[in-house]
């Protein structure tokens, strides 16, 4: 699916909902000659039909509306978790101020490299489905830097613990960012979306209508409906790809704003 991602929106979209509504048009014209020969009373056959698109309907809806919540829920607390861990570097960069040793300016220098990494590196492989690394060194590296502070006067400890909060809040905030790399429906909840769209072209085109013209226009607005809905999901499925993605905006106003000024 890498090619629906990375291609333009001006050009999937049409693509995918026009394709959804051509299938569903093509669907009305191949069963309209079915539902006019077999069925011989089209008052009973419209009636039970009513009953039936009502029942699916009702199921189909409320299945497009949950996975569509669920996703978006998705999309907003992986959005979340970018701010926060871009936040805390921004924090952590201006707690280590205050450190002993001297070993501020080495942090900060890590952390300024830990930002570009991730907006350089890990957001592209993010964005292609492969779980980041490339951050990780620098990670290490301030851990090890931040092990190695002597904290003897008050002052110093309350710096250091403050320090350390930040840092285990920042790892947090990491982790969530990368394992939302993965974050995906189950391909059985797909199916069952594939199959519920195209159980619901199949009903509409079973409605019995004097006008052809009007049954395809039917059709095609409900078919344009449920393509977009089905579109929007499947772009937002994936947080770090496609026209509705998640990039590295805040950690470059991070940058802009706290740390090259400080440098």
């Amino acid at each position: 699916m890498n090619w629906f991602y990375d291609t333009s929106v001006w050009i999937s979209l049409p693509l995918f909902v026009g394709g959804f509504v051509a299938v569903s048009c093509l669907i009305v014209v191949g069963l309209r000659p079915v539902v006019q020969r077999y069925v011989t009373d089209f008052k009973e056959w419209d009636r039970a039909l009513a009953h039936v698109i009502g029942t699916f309907g009702v199921f189909f809806g409320i299945l497009l509306a949950l996975v569509a919540v669920s996703v978006y829920e998705n999309f907003a607390d992986t959005r979340k978790a970018t701010i926060e861990e871009a936040a805390d570097a921004g924090a952590l960069y201006r707690a280590t101020t205050g450190l002993p040793d001297g070993l501020d300016g080495a942090m900060q220098r890590v952390l300024d490299e830990y930002m570009h990494t991730v907006i350089e590196a890990d957001f592209p492989d993010q964005a292609q489905g492969i779980l980041p690394d490339a951050s990780d060194a620098q990670i290490d590296e301030f851990e090890r830097l931040l092990h190695e502070v002597e904290a003897d006067t008050r002052g110093d400890q309350a710096e250091f613990q403050q320090a350390l909060a930040t840092f285990d809040d920042l790892i947090e905030s990491r982790r969530a960012r990368i394992d939302a790399t993965a974050l995906a429906l189950p391909p059985l909840f797909w199916l069952v979306i594939w199959v519920g769209a195209a159980v619901n072209a199949v009903l509409i085109a079973f409605i019995h209508f004097g006008n052809p013209r009007l049954h395809l226009v039917m059709a095609g607005l409900l078919a344009l409906f449920v393509g977009l809905v089905i579109f929007v999901t499947a772009d937002m499925d994936h947080p770090y790809a496609g026209a509705i993605s998640i990039g590295p905006g805040a950690y470059e106003r991070v940058l802009e704003q706290i740390i090259d000024p400080r440098r």
